[in-house]
């Protein structure tokens, strides 16, 4: 990949998680491993979602070409692209729909979120995804679902234990159930969605 594409890849992501058919035209394919846990308020009521996006090496790569990650300037540079990705991220309503009885709740804005890059070189995303209105879980169904609706990301939790219910939740509700499943197909990519289930009946 040359480095032009790169940077013209970089802001398709940050500028609309990918929507404009550049990352189409050069194939171009990325993975996000998430995690997710439960957040109540002070009534026990399911108030946010917390959440743990990691991302595939590559695009990694791609969205800190030619960044200042000396120790120096690390931190404000990780804190500009967080900045960055959060906006792509809103407009595309974070790729996630949260259900209770199959009725979709509203979020509200992220403003509590942070970039780390990890380890293995990936870079880690970490917001929680407050609800304007906090659900009662007790006698209900909670369906977290995950999809990218461009179908050039690939947005999945690899196991039901990547749903952790939390301490207010964890009594209440039965442990989570995994549906993965291909919901479209364009482009010769594959659009795939990711629905957690909590019976907290």
């Amino acid at each position: 990949m040359t480095k032009a594409l790169r940077t013209l890849l970089a802001s398709a992501v940050i500028g609309g998680a990918l929507l404009s058919p550049l990352a189409n035209a050069a194939g171009f394919h990325y993975q996000l491993d998430l995690t997710a846990k439960l957040q109540s308020d002070e009534a026990g009521k399911l108030n946010a979602l917390q959440m743990s996006w990691i991302y595939d090496k590559e695009l990694s790569a791609v969205l800190m070409d030619g960044e200042d990650l000396s120790e120096a300037n690390r931190e404000a540079t990780l804190k500009k692209r967080a900045k960055d990705i959060l906006e792509g991220l809103t407009g595309v309503g974070y790729f996630t729909t949260v259900l209770v009885d199959d009725q979709a709740i509203t979020n509200s804005e992220v403003t509590d979120y942070n970039v780390q890059i990890t380890d293995e070189d990936r870079l880690q995303v970490n917001m929680a995804l407050p609800f304007e209105t906090a659900q009662e879980l007790k006698g209900h169904v909670l369906k977290v679902v995950v999809s990218d609706a461009t179908a050039v990301g690939l947005a999945t939790f690899l196991t039901r234990d990547n749903l952790i219910l939390g301490d207010a939740f964890d009594k209440l509700c039965k442990k989570p159930e995994l549906d993965q499943k291909q919901v479209a197909e364009m482009d010769g990519h594959v659009q795939m969605a990711d629905t957690m289930t909590v019976d907290c009946r």
